[in-house]
């Protein structure tokens, strides 16, 4: 119920003082605007509107938050204000970043000769709007800063404050480094205007120069914010947590590929560019450094994004001690880009076979339509080919070799996923395309044949024979995995002996050699009666025991027990006097005991039962990331038309 109540008060809290924040924004704006009644009384009424409802709705809630703080301690270690206290920060801190970039870019277009309305940020505004907007968010801002410092000091258990100033800091990250890459990609779209100007007329126009200008701004505010940032994130990998933090493993992998799938879709580009060149269409140099232009101006800074955090990236994987994790980080990535290359591959593949049944049916067009096909097919191959076979090579190799290796590269979950996701792909896509496929001839065997016949036969045809190789080979390494591992796994589980103690009834031992069966059928496993004295030539590498047995042995048994030094597992059984607080249902124990057992035999970490609410909060804090990096992604997208130059 607190975890509710806290909920509900800084979510209402967080909302009204946006309201709060932005209605006095408005009405400082208002008073110095300088103009005639009309348009101000509009913005004067709305600002007004906005501080009359949230003042008092926030300063309620913000002072029953704090409230509860003062009565209890514990308040101020609590997840949801560690998220509410650094979303404010993001809040208002980011607003103000924004503000000041929009001044920047508004003053430096007239150096280059371009109007303010060319602007990225900030446009229609003025000198004021940004001070106005900087001050009040930088004045909220500083108040909750002392709050969270006044956190940081009175509380001993800092798990939610750390992971809150994790996401704070990689949301600073990559904000910064997305102004650091438009800023880039602005500047060399400028110099490559400037080399394919030969003319000199385009120079003269208002907008040419512009995007220098908003250039220059986004670097001038973004490398000094992301160089503070990552900064901050590099520092902060002393600490243990820090270093093992799965959200600075996240940012890597995602910039990374990020950087990947930029470069491969600008070089598939520059590439068809060529080809169409190479393949007779005309281009004056003019011409030709212009298609280039928005390829390479968005790929030379997204490749440099692409080195720089693929080096940390694996640098932060080469220092995971364990080798089994450090080898299936290696693996998400190389899979994700092998599924990346592969769905290009099919791509292009798909394209050249359309070219050739075009090719067929459209006899004489070839300058018309077939050579921009054709270049655009074999540019998408000369893209997807070598990045699928550079990755799936490797996983291949690794999953087909002896050897603990071998063994872990083929059970990986990664890779199953993959090979049931393609083989999927290939079923489904198989289905739909047979299906169209006997459609038509069904409509052409019953006198209402189709427009186009042949080319729909065609294009059904081909996509049937891509998705069913696609299935077919997929299937096959799924099939080809699945008995390398079934001949693994009953090696370890025939090397692996277990001895079942039952306290003399029998049943006990007979319902967990039954799930053992079940779980492990290649497993050696046995009864010993705990009344018995154990063979000396016994030797398993695990035991069984009850609850009630293994806390009350016979003596026999607990001296021997005491020399043992295997693993044990011990089954909670309900028996007189004894209490398990977890519960005894016996056919659930017997069966977590099996499962325990073929875990371990297999050289698999048990899974135990863990309370869920830490992770409950990390997935909402990764989701409230995840919302602010969307923020950041929309405002990246609505000034994409004037970073590629449309």
């Amino acid at each position: 119920m607190r975890t509710v109540k806290r909920l509900y008060l800084y979510a209402v809290a967080i909302i009204s003082l946006e309201v709060v924040l932005w209605g006095m924004i408005g009405l400082v704006r208002s008073i110095f605007a300088g103009q005639s009644l009309g348009g101000d009384v509009l913005r004067l009424a709305g600002a007004l509107a906005l501080i009359l409802v949230g003042v008092p709705v926030f300063l309620i809630h913000w002072w029953l938050a704090q409230r509860g703080v003062a009565q209890d301690d514990d308040e101020r270690s609590s997840a949801v204000r560690a998220v509410f206290l650094y979303a404010v920060l993001l809040g208002t801190l980011i607003p103000g970043t924004q503000n000041i970039l929009a001044f920047i870019n508004r003053s430096l277009l007239p150096i280059f000769q371009a109007p303010a309305r060319m602007g990225l940020f900030g446009g229609q505004q003025t000198l004021g709007d940004n001070l106005i907007a900087v001050f009040m968010n930088i004045l909220i801002a500083a108040y909750f800063l002392q709050i969270l410092r006044g956190d940081w000091k009175a509380v001993e258990a800092k798990d939610a404050l750390r992971l809150g100033r994790r996401v704070f800091c990689y949301i600073w990250v990559i904000y910064g480094l997305a102004m650091v890459v438009g800023g880039i990609q602005q500047i060399l779209y400028y110099l490559f205007q400037l080399t394919g100007n030969f003319d000199g007329l385009a120079m003269t126009t208002p907008s040419f120069h512009a995007s220098a200008a908003n250039g220059l701004a986004l670097l001038l505010v973004g490398v000094p914010l992301w160089v503070l940032a990552w900064k901050n994130a590099q520092d902060s990998i002393s600490e243990p947590d820090e270093r093992a933090s799965l959200l600075r493993l996240g940012v890597l992998y995602l910039l990374a590929l990020a950087g990947v799938i930029t470069v491969l879709t600008s070089g598939g580009l520059v590439i068809d560019l060529l080809l169409r060149l190479l393949l007779g269409e005309h281009f004056t140099a003019r011409n030709f450094l212009i298609e280039l232009r928005s390829p390479l101006s968005i790929g030379f800074p997204l490749a440099g994004v692409w080195a720089y955090y693929g080096y940390w990236l694996n640098r932060t994987i080469k220092d995971v001690p364990d080798a089994p994790r450090r080898a299936g980080m290696r693996r998400l990535y190389y899979y994700i880009l092998a599924a990346l290359g592969l769905s290009a591959t099919l791509i292009g593949l798909n394209m050249l076979l359309n070219f050739f049944t075009d090719l067929l049916l459209r006899s004489g067009s070839w300058y018309n339509f077939l050579r921009d096909q054709l270049a655009a097919a074999l540019a998408t191959l000369a893209a997807g080919l070598p990045l699928w076979i550079l990755t799936w090579w490797p996983m291949q190799t690794e999953a087909l070799s002896a050897g603990d290796a071998g063994d872990h590269a083929r059970r990986s979950l990664v890779r199953k996923i993959y090979l049931y996701l393609a083989l999927f792909a290939g079923v489904i896509g198989g289905m739909v395309s047979a299906g169209v496929l006997v459609y038509n001839l069904l409509r052409a065997v019953l006198g209402n044949p189709p427009s186009g016949l042949a080319e729909l036969v065609l294009d059904s045809s081909r996509n049937l024979v891509l998705f069913a190789l696609l299935g077919i080979y997929h299937g096959l390494t799924l099939g080809v995995d699945g008995r390398r591992e079934a001949g693994a796994l009953m090696a370890r589980h025939a090397a692996f002996p277990v001895l079942v103690f039952d306290p003399g009834n029998g049943t006990f031992g007979r319902d967990l050699l039954a799930a053992i069966g079940k779980q492990a059928p290649s497993l050696p496993a046995s009864v010993q009666l705990a009344d018995r004295p154990v063979p000396k030539e016994t030797a398993p590498q695990a035991i069984v025991l009850p609850g009630d047995l293994a806390l009350n042995p016979p003596a026999a048994l607990g001296r021997w027990l005491a020399r043992y030094d295997g693993h044990r597992i011990v089954v909670p059984r309900a028996a007189p006097g004894w209490i398990w607080p977890g519960g005894t249902k016996e056919s659930v124990s017997v069966a977590l005991a099996a499962q325990a057992i073929r875990q371990l035999a297999e050289g698999q970490e048990i899974h135990r039962a863990s309370g869920t609410g830490g992770a409950g909060w990390l997935v909402l804090l990764y989701i409230l990331a995840s919302v602010c990096g969307l923020q950041v992604l929309i405002a990246l997208i609505s000034a994409g038309t004037s970073l590629f130059g449309y």
